[in-house]
């Protein structure tokens, strides 16, 4: 599904790590790492196809921290504007799925700007969703909202992202706990090894990781 083989993430005058991973189909990994170590710049060089980088699907969803959502269009607009894009017949049925699936029914002729965080969050999620997305690539995208919309929109990714393809960047594994089994984390030199996310439920586990990563 996707793989990656050395590349190379420095930029400008900044030395970062290289990297090399593999992710197959359904499998979803979180990549741990402080602020400026190129977590980001990963992603974006994923969906910029770097010639390092291999993807195997034409089917690929970003989700960023500011999900990228016209705030002039209605919540339903929003999730079938892909169809729109491409000038392709809106597949209603999915659209109202995922409305009730996402808990959105009552807001889906609600512009995006007044919408909350969390809202808009999910709406980013149901977009990912209509596409039928294979792999999605999500950077911070619950540190925007707060600790209830966090486990509820959490829950729900758990529920709707079975047998996707996951890349999750942040800096707190609280956003990958309960539904991302798999993590890795990265900084200045290297991407380490995978381990078990659930190692690092207390802070205390965090800090000597991060700690003995940065090392």
């Amino acid at each position: 599904m996707l793989k990656i083989n050395q590349l190379n993430l420095s930029y400008s005058d900044k030395n970062l790590a290289t990297v090399s991973l593999s992710i197959k189909q359904g499998e979803q990994l979180a990549l741990f790492g402080r602020s400026g170590v190129g977590k980001s710049t990963l992603l974006k060089r994923i969906l910029n196809g770097d010639p390092a980088v291999t993807v195997v699907t034409n089917r690929l969803a970003y989700i960023s921290q500011d999900p990228a959502i016209l705030p002039w269009q209605s919540a339903e607009s929003n999730i079938s504007i892909g169809s729109k894009l491409r000038n392709e017949p809106i597949d209603e049925m999915k659209v109202n799925r995922l409305l009730l699936d996402l808990e959105l029914e009552t807001i889906r002729k609600k512009t995006a700007l007044t919408l909350s965080g969390g809202q808009r969050a999910r709406i980013a999620i149901a977009q990912a969703l209509y596409e039928n997305a294979e792999l999605i690539l999500l950077d911070e995208p619950f540190s925007g909202l707060d600790r209830v919309t966090q486990i509820t929109t959490k829950n729900l990714c758990k529920n709707l992202l079975k047998g996707t393809s996951v890349v999750l960047v942040t800096h707190d594994p609280n956003h990958a706990l309960g539904w991302i089994d798999y993590c890795a984390f990265l900084d200045e030199s290297e991407l380490s090894s995978y381990r078990r996310v659930n190692e690092f439920s207390n802070d205390g586990a965090l800090i000597k990781a991060l700690k003995k990563n940065h090392e």
